[in-house]
């Protein structure tokens, strides 16, 4: 979910307790070992800030995939990670949606050219709404469905909400991500091969790619055993929290599968047993082809509150990565890039670690207040029990701001320092906002606030200090 949108544990002071990286057991390619020390190596530091767990797997050619597990599978209860942990996988979802879509497609029982409203007639505004614009993110759709909006996670109670919605007019329309296009196909593969979502793609990919570890869920409904508890940016003293509720997402969402199965997917892709591949070179369902050192990446990630997920195909290093993540930070990223570079042998700089988490002070608090000049549209710095939470308005999206020292916070899902600008009375006007994320140079924003009331004029005499 909030990947598309930007470009994220134990007690303090027990930093040196992690469980450090370790090699599941499985044959390798000679040479592979090399790629597989690197990436531990790479990965530790975020793991002991907190910033980073969970499974990476790698595999050359054929041989046996090396899993390498990183922190906890619950950093409350301490339970380890281990490779066969299950990961909600985000948007990969996108990719088996646009798949059995194609399939139909093929099979004629459903055309690119078709308006959505030939399979869900409630949708009576919608006969300029094409089947290719929607899987191509062009419809004109909205990003997401809020939190709270359903009564449930029902295709009809989904198709009665967007039927009093004002529909957009005849497309292609500019490129705009829509999780909520991939719900609505959903339900049209529903209505036209007359079956439940989760049941055909079981069927059609699940069973047949051997991913019977993974399963499709909608939104609160039950993940299954093996699921990593997520985290997100929280209070001391574990660092961490529970993380925001996710949106709607049938469709766009939903895949619940180990790394392991995110390896299969990755074989059904390659070898096209799951076409995505456009005749122009491009790839749907979410999928990029990218080209890095001269070589060709094929690749998706994927992210909902609290997890991430992302495969990546180097066809011509025969090599294929995958992994799953269970604590929402600015490491999830930017991770693949890293992955690609660390699988080229290419040069990279240490991750970029966050300041240490400092004790929250009264001072921290007067930064509460509306602000604008962020890059994510108009946010306010809310006041909580725990601390402060910074939250993006327009989509009600809220993060923990972590104390670093006196008059500075860092939001974890970027590794974005705040530093306070105060007025001459000593009020927060201003953060100065140092974005650092986990690679590459920094780049600089201001928020300025948004609700104060103006200065009086000065007069003689006058001492704001006192």
């Amino acid at each position: 979910m909030i990947r598309t949108v930007f470009a994220s544990l134990v007690l303090l002071g027990h930093a040196a307790s992690l469980t450090p990286a370790h090699a599941q057991p499985g044959a390798a390619a000679p040479g592979l070992f090399t790629l597989e020390d690197r990436i531990r190596d790479w990965v530790a530091p975020l793991v002991e800030t907190r910033d980073f767990s969970g499974v990476i797997m790698l595999r050359y050619g054929d041989a046996e995939p090396v899993a390498l597990t990183f922190g906890y599978a619950d950093w409350v209860s301490g339970d380890p990670m281990t490779a066969r942990a299950r990961f909600p996988a985000g948007s990969i979802s996108k990719g088996l949606t646009a798949a059995m879509v194609r399939r139909l497609i093929g099979e004629g029982r459903m055309a690119p050219g078709d308006p959505i409203n030939r399979y869900i007639p409630e949708l009576t505004g919608y006969d300029q709404v094409r089947i290719a614009d929607i899987l191509a993110h062009t419809a004109g759709l909205p990003r997401d469905i809020a939190p709270g909006t359903l009564a449930d996670d029902r295709s009809n109670t989904l198709v009665a909400w967007l039927a009093r919605q004002p529909a957009p007019g005849p497309g292609p329309h500019a490129y705009a991500y829509s999780n909520l296009g991939y719900g609505l196909l959903a339900v049209a593969v529903e209505r036209a091969a007359n079956a439940r979502f989760e049941t055909l793609i079981a069927a059609e990919f699940l069973v047949p790619l051997d991913m019977q570890a993974s399963r499709i869920v909608r939104l609160g409904a039950p993940m299954g055993a093996a699921v990593p508890r997520g985290f997100a940016a929280g209070p001391l003293p574990l660092d961490l929290r529970a993380p925001m509720p996710d949106s709607p997402a049938l469709g766009a969402s939903g895949l619940v599968a180990p790394v392991g199965d995110l390896l299969r997917l990755a074989d059904a892709v390659r070898t096209r047993r799951v076409d995505l591949f456009e005749p122009d070179g491009r790839m749907a369902g979410g999928w990029q082809v990218e080209q890095l050192a001269g070589e060709t990446i094929y690749t998706v990630q994927g992210s909902v509150p609290g997890y991430s997920a992302g495969i990546s195909i180097l066809p011509g290093r025969d090599i294929t990565l995958a992994y799953g993540t269970n604590i929402e930070s600015y490491s999830n990223w930017e991770l693949r890039d890293v992955l690609h570079a660390l699988a080229l042998g290419l040069a990279l700089e240490p991750a970029a670690t966050r300041p240490a988490t400092d004790r929250l002070t009264s001072a921290h608090l007067e930064a509460a207040g509306a602000y604008s000049g962020s890059p994510y549209g108009p946010v306010v710095i809310e006041q909580t029990e725990s601390g402060l939470d910074l939250v993006l308005t327009e989509r009600d999206w809220r993060f923990y701001l972590t104390p670093t020292g006196p008059d500075a916070l860092n939001w974890r899902l970027f590794n974005a320092d705040f530093s306070y600008e105060r007025d001459a009375a000593g009020r927060v006007s201003a953060i100065a906002v140092n974005q650092r994320g986990l690679t590459g140079p920094a780049t600089g924003w201001r928020l300025e606030r948004a609700d104060l009331p103006p200065l009086p004029t000065p007069t003689p005499g006058m001492d704001f200090e006192n």
